[in-house]
């Protein structure tokens, strides 16, 4: 009897055994279906959030915004980038990259790859040094230490972006169901935009580094001619009523404005300081006012509601805060733009040309009509013409265009807030950093701090990063 209790006993182990084997918890994604496929959407959203993160109380810095102690240089992590970046977005865009080389789709690691080198030049021109060699090893290492701004800019990035260029032109790949990008909801797929996304984030990176270097503007002007050739080839999120856009949610939507546009972009737009009596058509689609006829914003450094005069604020009307707006990442007209700055000195034909179609595509995408599109591109404010073009033209009507995108601020910083080229910049009526310099970098991320023992040390935020520092 004890030998068949102990055969019933062991047959019931087996077959417990088979019956585990078999049995899988339908709510949760087995190994078969994390693809490339499928970690694509979820990475192209990932990514819009973290570059909506970094705008989201960063544009306090370059005065689109204000309202806050942020604007006022208290210290400020940016965590709204830091952590989607380094939980969410490199984690799934580096799992793309390695699926998709061993599989043999350059075309979709060379999307991942456009979108990570975007991602890690927004995070170092914040935060200076940065985990990323380091960075998704999960518990093999725990606390990672950061690679130098310098290189990030001279190793890292230009890897990523030129194996990215690489790769969206290799032959597509033999599976039949790799050959197409899908899921794809920037470009349908479109390796051609891709491509030409990829040759505009270069063109970015080159301008920036030709701070240290200034044989890359000619490498920022044939890359720029290589990118975007209207606004229909911006890299861009739109979202939908269900799936809405983050400054709808943040502030178009909200009930009460924690943040109100800024005196600096504001009268530079109503008339009132850098273009004396010219009303800027884009106005109106940038913020709404109580009054049309008298825009009252938030002086860079006061809080909400010290002056109850304040009458503008980003609504659910506005374009940038609409619930159905996209979320620019890289723009036509930034590219236009870089083009018109990287030529200025040794093409000032060249760089007029791309400066007026700048604000042309500026003026289009939130849709002023073309009328006042000619109008205000005949004001001899605006048509200054090639021989009369100064820098400041530049650069004001690229950081009206950039509205409340972070990397305005990195405009700012390359010039170190000179306001020969900002004319009108003042730094925020109070200045909390010690010593009252310009805001220069981020804080460390709040979450750092007692979680990672490898840090860099900052001692404030007025601090210049390597790559402003010549």
């Amino acid at each position: 009897m004890k030998k068949i209790l102990i055969l019933v006993f062991a047959l019931y182990l087996v077959s417990c055994d088979s019956f585990l084997d078999v049995n899988q918890d339908p709510g949760r994604i087995t190994e078969d279906q994390v693809t490339v496929q499928t970690l694509l959407p979820a990475a192209i959203r990932n990514t819009a959030s973290a570059q909506f993160g970094a705008s989201q109380y960063g544009v306090q810095y370059p005065q689109y915004l204000g309202g806050q102690a942020i604007s006022q240089y208290t210290p400020y992590g940016f965590d709204q980038i830091w952590r989607p970046l380094y939980t969410d977005v490199i984690p799934s865009l580096q799992e793309i990259i390695e699926r998709a080389e061993a599989q043999g789709a350059f075309n979709y690691s060379g999307v991942a790859k456009v979108l990570l080198a975007m991602n890690m030049m927004t995070a170092t021109d914040i935060y200076g040094d940065v985990p990323y060699t380091q960075a998704n090893q999960g518990t093999t290492n725990l606390y990672p230490c950061y690679d130098p701004m310098q290189e990030m800019y001279e190793v890292h990035i230009p890897n990523l972006i030129n194996e990215a260029i690489e790769e969206l032109q290799r032959p597509l790949p033999e599976l039949p169901s790799l050959r197409n990008v899908s899921n794809d909801y920037i470009y349908g797929g479109n390796l051609a935009n891709w491509l030409k996304a990829a040759y505009g984030v270069r063109a970015r990176y080159h301008l920036h580094l030709a701070e240290k270097n200034p044989s890359l503007l000619a490498n920022a002007v044939a890359d720029a001619a290589l990118s975007f050739t209207s606004n229909a080839d911006d890299l861009q999120l739109t979202y939908t009523e269900d799936i809405q856009n983050p400054w709808f949610s943040f502030l178009g939507n909200a009930v009460n404005k924690i943040m109100q546009p800024s005196t600096f972009i504001t009268n530079m737009m109503d008339g009132s300081a850098q273009y004396p009596g010219l009303d800027d058509p884009r106005l109106p689609f940038y913020m709404n006012s109580a009054d049309p006829d008298n825009y009252i914003a938030v002086v860079p450094g006061q809080l909400v509601g010290d002056n109850p005069a304040v009458n503008v604020n980003l609504t659910a009307d506005t374009w940038f805060s609409r619930n159905v707006a996209p979320l620019q990442m890289l723009t036509f007209a930034e590219i236009e733009f870089i083009k018109a700055e990287a030529q200025f000195d040794s093409n000032r034909g060249a760089a007029y040309d791309a400066y007026l179609n700048g604000i042309r595509a500026s003026m289009a995408k939130v849709g002023v009509a073309e009328s006042a599109i000619n109008a205000y591109l005949s004001d001899p404010m605006i048509a200054t013409g090639a021989d009369n073009l100064e820098l400041k033209d530049i650069m004001l009507q690229k950081y009206i265009a950039l509205y409340l995108q972070i990397e305005t601020w990195t405009d700012m910083r390359r010039y170190q807030y000179d306001t020969e080229v900002y004319p009108g910049l003042a730094q925020p009526i109070l200045n909390q950093i010690p010593g009252s310099p310009w805001i220069q970098r981020s804080n460390i991320a709040d979450d750092e701090p007692g979680t990672n023992t490898c840090l860099p040390e900052v001692p404030n935020q007025g601090i210049i990063l390597w790559l402003f520092n010549n």
